[in-house]
Parts: structure tokens; C-alpha cells; sequence
């Protein structure tokens, strides 16, 4: 999850009172707008329960502020927001019902009963009788009943906002939060061609055969890898398609899945076409995130392929940096300009930083921590195993792999100075780490 605080907006009160609303972004895209004496009356409520947990809040000025002060201000509310979301001593309840009540009443949608139609890989739709004030957790268990899915495997899947493009294919543009209002958050979008979609949101390919032993969980896989190959996120050799083709025709979806794993790139997520700046510049490239690697496929400027595996044990760091909006406006909030830089090595203690600009830097940036997480819960568990074969021997939990290390793997959170009254140009600040996340 990544907060941040890319625009403010000053607007006056009734009796001509001058007020600043600040337009928190959620991984990316606008999850809600806020007023300063919103977050000072949450974290009012948060200190009489959790006291010194907290970090400290921005103080209040009770005059004027210059718009230094405003952008300081405003910096130390988003460092704020990423801190409490990310301290597990505060409870999650305490925080996610505030955040779904300021999504709520951003859209202005009332809490009704009403319909939402859950997108699977295939194209068909789960209709789901929810709420609209439900968050996504709420209605991925009741998209898993519908399904006839066992609880157990909520953790493997998530429910993904995405939208359609020519040929009946679609783009991902997030991971939703546990917290996020689905039903708000896609009347948000404004978009007909918006939907929310369940996918599986691991990379671990030994967690597919766990998945696998249901019926169930079984079909979804097979319609989400039926839907990748089609869409090209990973493409089998000839040999290799044409005993897939035979085994789609006889509906042996096991047998499909299994061979589906043999193939190059099975289980990556696949961004859109963007740009990178390695190993030439301004290089046309297809990027897939995997669990063991980041996979770039680069088109040179001598029209030639050149295709470079980024071991993941191997990132250092990385970070999202938001450059501007592509108007040249700074109170247009559409084309936002984004980019995700990782510092990757050599050898040789040799560190280099490739750089990828996309719009979807967040969502990708969202998919090297699921992998990285899911890396240190094996490792943890790995060691558990061993604590309980070699019980006279003590082991340290910290056994990370050499470069994946959480507290050195910070995604990068720069901000533009935007106001809707503003005319300034674009600036670019500093990053937040990962221990402020």
C-alpha cells in the first residue's frame, strides 16, 4: 500500500473562510479528500487508545501559512498517514474504518444495498449482493462463497481494479486494499469500461498445487492462465501450444495447468508497454514481475530484442517516483507521469539503478512486495522447520536471502506541488522510505 499527497486544493467556507483539502492517492489513484481537521480529530481518537505508538501530527498554525508551510505541512501528513497505516501496534479496525468513511463521503455515495458484478479471468461475472460501504475483504468472501471457494485460500487471491481494452483484454490499474470500498471506488472512476476483477495475487509457483487440490480453485487458476496466454503475458513454444490447445478442447484443466507451468514467464504479471532507460535509452520494453526474477524484454534501437532477467534476490531497492502530469497543468490530475527505478547489482559490490517509465509503477512496485514478502515468510518458515529437526541448535529469525532485506526496500513515494489554484510548475520532492511506509 502507498499513500501519498500529491495535490492539495484551497477552497473557501460559507463565510468566506480560506480551508486547504488535501487528495490522498492510494497506490497510484485518488482514493479520498480530506481536511486537515479530519486527520487532527483521527488522530485525537487514536492517541486516547494507543498513545505514544503514534507518530507525532503536523502542528496547527492558527495563522496564515505561507506556502512553504503548506507543502511542509502537507509532506508530514502524507509521512503521517503511511506511518500509522503501516504500524502494526495500532489496530487495523481503528484505522480502516476511518479511511473507508472518507472515501465515502469523497464520492458521496450513501451506504446502500446494491449489486456489484465481479469480473472472473474468463470474462464471465459473479454477481455479488453487497453493500456499499462493504471493503474488499467483505466482498472477496462473498465473491468465495458464490465461487463455492474454501476460506482458507482468501490469503491467495484479491480483487483487482481493471479496465477494458480493444479485443476483449484488459488492463490492470491496482490491487485493491483490504480497507478500499470496490463499489466506490469504481463509481469513482467514472468509466464504464472500469471493473473489478478476482485474480490470484501470488507468485510462489508452489502454492498453485495447493490451490490446485480444489475443484474450485483449480477452475480459477485455468481461466486466469487460458486468459494470460491469450493476452500474451506468457507465450508456450509451438510444441507447447499445441498440446495446450488439445488439452483446452478435452477440458482436462489440471493436465493444462501443468503444462502451463513448464512455459517461460507462467505465473509473471505483465505491465504494459513502456519505456526503459536499460541497456539504451528511451528503450520500448515489456516487463514482467516474477518470483524469482524482473524480466525486461527491450526492443534496440537496431530493432533487435534484448531480453534481461533482474534477479530478485538481487534488488537492493526501489522506488516510485511521481515526475509531474503530462498537461503540464498542475491541477490536472489525470496523465500523471510515473516512474519505478530499482538499484540492482552486479557483483562485485558493482550497484546500478534501471529505471522503467509507466503508469503503472505503483502496481508493479505492488508486486515486488508481494514477492519479496512472500521470499521472507519462506525463509521464516524454513528456519521454523529447522528449529524443529535441530531443537539444540539455536537460529536467528533474520535469515533473509543476502539483498532482500525489508528495511532497505523502500518504494519511494515523490510528490508534485499541485494546488488547483496553483500555477506553478511541477516540482519534484524527496522520497519516503520504506520505514515510514
Amino acid at each position: 500500500m502507498h499513500f501519498n499527497i500529491p495535490v492539495i486544493e484551497e477552497q473557501t467556507d460559507k463565510l468566506g473562510g480560506r480551508f486547504v483539502v488535501y487528495h490522498v492517492y492510494l497506490d497510484g489513484l485518488l482514493y479520498c479528500k480530506m481536511k486537515y481537521s479530519d486527520m487532527h480529530k483521527w488522530d485525537e481518537e487514536l492517541r486516547r487508545v494507543f498513545g505514544d505508538c503514534l507518530p507525532p501530527f503536523p502542528p496547527n498554525y492558527y495563522l496564515s501559512m505561507t506556502e512553504t508551510m503548506e507543502d511542509e505541512r502537507r509532506l508530514l501528513l502524507e509521512q503521517y498517514l503511511q506511518k500509522v497505516s503501516a504500524n502494526s501496534s495500532i489496530s487495523k479496525h481503528e484505522i480502516y474504518t476511518f479511511l473507508r468513511k472518507m472515501q465515502q463521503e469523497t464520492f458521496k455515495i450513501p451506504i446502500q444495498n446494491c449489486l456489484l458484478e465481479v469480473l472472473l479471468p474468463d470474462g464471465e461475472k459473479v454477481r455479488a449482493d453487497i453493500q456499499s460501504s462493504d471493503p474488499a475483504e467483505r466482498v472477496l468472501e462473498i465473491v468465495f462463497c458464490k465461487l463455492q471457494l474454501p476460506r482458507q485460500m482468501l490469503e491467495y487471491f484479491s480483487l483487482f481494479l481493471v479496465e477494458g481494452i480493444s479485443g476483449g483484454q484488459y488492463s490492470v490499474l491496482k490491487k485493491l486494499a483490504p480497507f478500499e470500498l470496490p463499489y466506490v471506488t469504481l463509481k469513482s472512476m467514472n468509466d464504464e469500461q472500469c471493473m473489478i476483477m478476482i485474480r490470484k495475487s501470488y507468485f510462489d509457483p508452489e502454492i498453485d498445487r495447493i490451490v490446485m487440490e480444489n475443484s474450485c480453485g483449480l477452475n480459477l487458476l485455468y481461466l486466469q492462465a487460458i486468459s494470460d496466454m491469450e493476452m500474451g503475458c506468457w507465450t508456450p513454444a509451438n510444441e507447447q501450444l499445441e498440446k495446450l490447445r488439445s488439452l483446452q478442447k478435452t477440458g482436462r484443466k489440471k493436465e493444462f495447468l501443468e503444462v502451463a507451468q513448464q512455459v517461460k514467464h507462467y505465473g509473471y504479471m505483465q505491465a504494459e508497454a513502456c519505456i526503459c532507460e536499460h541497456p539504451e535509452p528511451n528503450s520500448p520494453t515489456v516487463v514482467r514481475v516474477g518470483y524469482e526474477e524482473i524480466n525486461c524484454c527491450t526492443q534496440l534501437l537496431s530493432n533487435q530484442a534484448e531480453e534481461t532477467s533482474f534477479e530478485i534476490s538481487k534488488v537492493r531497492c526501489w522506488s516510485v517516483r511521481l515526475l509531474g502530469t503530462s498537461t503540464g497543468n498542475p491541477s490536472e490530475e489525470d496523465g500523471i507521469k510515473l516512474e519505478l527505478s530499482f538499484e540492482y547489482c552486479y557483483g562485485n559490490d558493482t550497484w546500478k539503478w534501471i529505471t522503467i517509465h509507466t503508469h503503472q509503477a505503483f502496481l508493479l512496485s505492488t508486486f515486488m512486495h508481494q514477492v519479496e514478502a512472500e521470499h521472507a515468510a519462506k525463509n521464516l518458515d524454513l528456519v521454523d522447520e529447522m528449529e524443529i529437526e535441530m531443537p539444540d541448535v539455536q537460529i536467528k529469525k533474520q535469515s533473509f536471502p543476502k539483498y532482500l532485506k525489508t528495511d532497505k526496500a523502500r518504494p519511494t513515494l515523490t510528490r508534485i506541488k499541485s494546488t488547483v489554484r496553483g500555477s506553478k510548475e511541477d516540482d519534484v520532492f524527496e522520497g519516503i522510505q520504506e520505514k515510514d511506509l
